[in-house]
């Protein structure tokens, strides 16, 4: 029973030992880091990202291509930095509304999203479809929903309208603007 103590004894130190080398001396003093340490180091980077989103019945909600997602979980909430992404909307087993910006945030796993830098918005078939511009939007991609409180352009064929502040209801191909609203038409 003596003959295996020792080696035991041993074994725990170089454990211990080990535990401590690898171990942040803040997480053994039970000090958290601070906002700026926690914004320097990301948990997770994917490059040329292609995530596909269902729905409850099973079928292709939509999709997120982002060039690169640098993702960071902290201790109450998520956040996921998006460099050009790309979303896809399906209705009807067909894709119908595409966006694109140059960069944006996913916030609490992807709940709300907020897309920055020449933001387009396309209903598909493009031939035919409108299209949405701004700089900044906010997108629930769950609910289908987006929002802004920008400048928006929104042109379909030759007729443009262009105003402050949207509410676009996806699914219901619902788009309305807000305020300071100016129209130009072209009639057939």
């Amino acid at each position: 029973m003596r003959s295996w103590l020792p080696l035991v004894a041993v074994v725990l130190l170089i454990s211990a030992g080990l535990w401590f080398a690898e171990s942040p001396p803040q997480q053994l003093l039970g000090k958290r880091p601070t906002p700026q340490q926690q914004k320097k180091a990301a948990d997770l980077i994917i490059r040329d990202a292609r995530t596909r989103h269902f729905n409850e019945e099973g079928t292709l909600a939509y999709r997120v291509d982002a060039d690169q997602i640098t993702y960071f979980q902290f201790e109450r909430r998520d956040r996921a930095d998006l460099t050009e992404p790309r979303f896809l909307f399906y209705q009807a087993h067909q894709p119908k509304w595409r966006t694109e910006s140059r960069s944006g945030v996913a916030h609490n796993n992807g709940e709300r999203v907020v897309l920055r830098g020449d933001v387009k918005i396309n209903e598909l078939p493009e031939a035919g479809g409108i299209r949405l511009d701004t700089q900044a939007i906010t997108i629930k991609p769950r609910q289908e929903y987006a929002e802004t409180d920008k400048v928006v352009t929104i042109t379909a064929g030759p007729n443009i309208t262009s105003g402050k502040g949207l509410r676009a209801f996806l699914k219901e191909d619902r788009v309305e603007i807000l305020s300071d609203v100016k129209s130009s038409y072209e009639s057939k």
